[in-house]
């Protein structure tokens, strides 16, 4: 049977060509259960960036939850193979507590990830991938990425707890409460004059680029600078890197995130539908070897884009009576949807149900009712 891709929501559609593009450079579907131990969650809070978990007790006493996050899973189960990399790819569904209603929500995602050695071409591929996906949402699409080796590097003499502090400041673009922040806690001129520069140096990749050279940085961080570069460098050479921006204030946890970060945005959505990036504390923190990077698109919020609500939710609403001659009915139905039209049966309509045109049987002869063109 031919699948009428015109019938599908945006969500249904861009599920099927991120699949198909996931596959093609040789990613493997990775299934799993909508359950797991609470415990892994609780360990981990801080990556899932939420406490508000739906658990429960399962038959055998162990304490469960339904999954708040499926990277956290994949690395679970991850078994290191030196010289490889695991290259998987995902749709399930997560349950997360809405900020602004307060209320569970299940969130749908499609996404991938990839395990092990970790190479220059893997971060550059699964980058590439990142901006493809977006490209399947919208003609219209922005990739903005970062490196949290860059910004880890300038903060390698602050403690801790005020590390966190600057990178949430950098995150909220927030150049004011970062200079008092960093002057309370004794960080010197230099470094504060850096983190500024960072904040507040956007845009082109060759230009960000060439101005983050300036930046009192270590070798360390000129590695960290130096890959960006050799990514973004390796798009442009494909004519990819005119939707790419650099911005620093695309951040994340220094405990689990330690190199280059993505969000990704199209027109109609006013936040994120993409975000993800390199996450090799994670895996250590785990007790497993090797680098791991990857990405989620957030699938439940592109039905936002203008367009991609459909005007009727069904072409042909077909009115009928227990008098009716059942077999006729069918005959009718099924001529129309082989002629491309969706046909729905009923002997009420629903309320609020919209469509195109209502008809009924007269005897054996098919009658309009209403039409809505």
């Amino acid at each position: 049977m031919r699948i009428d891709r015109n019938r599908m929501t945006t969500e249904e559609k861009t599920q099927l060509e991120l699949h198909s593009l996931y596959q093609k450079y040789g990613y493997s579907r990775y299934k799993m259960g909508k359950f797991e131990e609470y415990d892994l969650y609780l360990r981990n809070k801080d990556f899932i960036g939420t406490e508000n978990i739906i658990a429960f007790s399962d038959l055998n006493g162990r304490l469960m939850a339904l999954k708040p996050d499926l990277t956290l899973s994949i690395v679970k189960n991850y078994r290191y193979r030196p010289g490889f990399v695991q290259k998987v790819y995902y749709s399930e569904n997560i349950y997360r507590a809405s900020q602004s209603s307060r209320r569970y929500r299940e969130i749908a995602q499609t996404g991938l990830e990839c395990l092990g050695d970790v190479g220059l071409y893997d971060t550059f591929e699964v980058t590439m991938l990142a901006l493809r996906s977006l490209a399947s949402i919208h003609s219209d699409y922005v990739l903005e990425i970062s490196h949290m080796g860059v910004v880890a590097d300038l903060l390698r003499d602050v403690e801790e707890d005020v590390q966190d502090r600057i990178v949430e400041c950098i995150g909220e673009k927030n150049i004011h409460e970062l200079r008092r922040t960093a002057e309370e806690n004794g960080i010197a001129e230099e470094t504060i004059q850096a983190l500024e520069m960072l904040v507040s140096t956007y845009g082109d990749h060759k230009r960000v680029i060439r101005k983050m050279r300036e930046l009192p940085l270590t070798e360390r961080g000129r590695e960290a600078l130096d890959q960006l570069s050799d990514v973004v460098s390796l798009l442009a050479s494909y004519k990819m890197a005119s939707r790419v921006n650099i911005d620093f204030s695309i951040v994340n946890d220094l405990t689990y995130y330690s190199g280059i970060l993505f969000k990704g945005f199209v027109e109609g959505v006013p936040k994120a539908v993409l975000s993800g990036g390199r996450y090799d504390r994670l895996m250590s923190r785990m007790g497993k070897k090797g680098g791991a990077l990857g990405f989620a698109v957030y699938l439940d919020d592109l039905d936002r884009m203008e367009g991609s609500d459909r005007e009727y939710d069904v072409d042909i609403v077909f009115r009928y009576t227990l008098e009716d001659d059942l077999g006729a009915m069918y005959k009718a139905v099924r001529q129309m949807i082989q002629e491309g039209s969706t046909v729905l049966v009923e002997k009420e309509i629903p309320e609020k149900l919209r469509y195109r045109k209502l008809i009924r049987l007269d005897g054996s002869e098919v009658v309009t009712v209403e039409e809505n063109d």
